[in-house]
């Protein structure tokens, strides 16, 4: 067996750890800025402002975390496997504070929101930089990262679509506070069992060569290459886009559609359509190259949803556009990884540096970022649209701004992920070819 081979053990482990790492997010993004405003009675521009501030805070963090993640010594469990078990412990903990935390308390329940959410800030990222460092360390075998990547993508959108979908039947209604309990309980026993046995079940093959770690300096040259940049931008649009329709989703589906349940049956209608782009996508990786495949991913899921603006209510309307977005979704997270892992190799080849920490640190900030600025829009629009958590009925400024943030607003931010991506991003599929063909030579007079 090729010492590259990544084993069936390895690959169920490391669907596990990637299912164990969704839901903390997941839940945030959808469902946090609706539990403060209707059972927490925070006000959603007060929320707004908390996510935000959070975001800024983050800017700085995330560097700093996979800077020191980088920095760990090697140990016989690993590099990357021990920070990983330590931050979820520590995530898991934190993600109750975040919910029970406002929940429980008499008075100050925005400061205690502010600590615990702040805290996510710093903790989570020891979890999803040594997460998202795994794939590059895993194998340099291109066709077993590819597989990687498709499976973690896979994954990544059918953990998301499975909570979209469990969600609403574990919670009942949005105002329902012993049903946010039952799922706040449900999912951090999820996360700690999933993450924590998937990490045991992983090998780290590509080790970095003695007296290669790069400085503080080296960082910023890091993070000013331009596949780093380009893929960090292009991605940090896509995701404000797509987590400010999740954090409307509920709302949608509260005061559009007046069934809250209708959301577990459209998420399993888009769970559906991932499969086929994931099953498609080696062959056309293949033959189209990961750029083109992720620019189509991005067109796909960006302007389709303005179809809904059509009719707000339509079922078969929303069936179809929900079919088509999640073909779109399944390219994009799938490939986004494998692109992230092309990247890491794009240092060595220009610094000859392992930067694993440093580059995935990029796609916590943007999760993060993401949640933060997903929540604060579509809070503070409906604040000034006049939303009343206490009201069955909400106004029709406020129904607007539903729809607004629901589908004109990510098709915004992800034409302009579009143009980002396709002008700067240079590892076309010949680049690409060029690059792993010398780092195989490289790796192979080393041995």
């Amino acid at each position: 067996m090729s010492k590259d081979k990544v084993t069936l053990k390895e690959k169920i482990s490391y669907v596990a750890v990637n299912l164990g790492n969704i839901p903390i997010t997941t839940l945030m993004s959808t469902y946090l800025l609706i539990f403060y405003t209707n059972i927490v009675g925070l006000d959603p521009a007060d929320c707004a402002t908390l996510f935000l501030i959070a975001r800024i805070v983050d800017a700085l963090n995330d560097p700093i975390v996979g800077f020191c993640i980088d920095h760990l010594p090697n140990t016989k469990y690993g590099h990357f496997r021990p920070p990983l078990v330590v931050g979820t412990i520590l995530c898991s903990l934190n993600f109750l504070l975040i919910w029970f935390g406002p929940l429980m308390a008499e008075g100050g329940k925005l400061v205690i929101a502010y600590i615990s959410y702040l805290l996510i800030g710093v903790l989570f990222p020891v979890m999803d930089i040594s997460l998202n460092s795994m794939l590059p360390v895993m194998t340099t075998d291109m066709n077993e990262r590819n597989s990687l990547s498709a499976i973690k993508g896979l994954f990544y959108t059918l953990g998301v679509l499975g909570i979209s979908t469990a969600a609403p039947m574990i919670l009942g209604d949005t105002s329902n506070q012993a049903g946010y309990v039952r799922l706040v309980l449900i999912v951090t026993a999820f996360v700690a069992v999933l993450s924590i046995g998937g990490t045991v079940g992983l090998k780290e093959r590509v080790k970095p060569q003695p007296g290669k770690r790069y400085g503080v300096k080296d960082l910023f040259k890091i993070m000013g290459q331009r596949p780093i940049w380009s893929t960090f931008l292009a991605s940090l649009l896509y995701m404000v886009g797509f987590t400010i329709m999740n954090t409307v989703n509920a709302y949608y589906y509260t005061y559009v559609m007046g069934n809250l349940q209708l959301f577990s049956v459209v998420s399993m209608v888009q769970t559906i359509a991932v499969f086929p782009s994931m099953f498609l996508l080696s062959a056309l990786i293949k033959r189209f190259g990961k750029k083109k495949l992720y620019l189509a991913g991005l067109g796909i899921f960006g302007i389709l949803p303005i179809m809904r603006m059509l009719d707000a209510t339509s079922i078969p309307l929303l069936m179809v556009v929900t079919l088509l977005i999640g073909f779109g979704q399944g390219l994009c997270m799938a490939l986004l990884y494998g692109i992230q892992a092309d990247n890491t190799d794009y240092i060595e080849v220009k610094t000859g540096q392992r930067a694993e920490g440093a580059v995935s640190s990029l796609s916590s900030f943007i999760t993060k970022f993401a949640m933060g600025v997903g929540g604060a829009i579509p809070g503070y629009l409906l604040a000034f649209a006049g939303f009343d958590a206490a009201a069955a009925t909400q106004p029709e400024a406020v129904i607007h701004v539903i729809m607004i943030c629901l589908a004109v607003i990510p098709a915004v931010f992800t034409f302009v992920a579009v143009i980002v991506f396709g002008r700067f991003y240079p590892l076309n599929k010949e680049k690409l070819e060029e690059q792993n063909q010398y780092l195989a030579e490289l790796r192979a007079k080393s041995e």
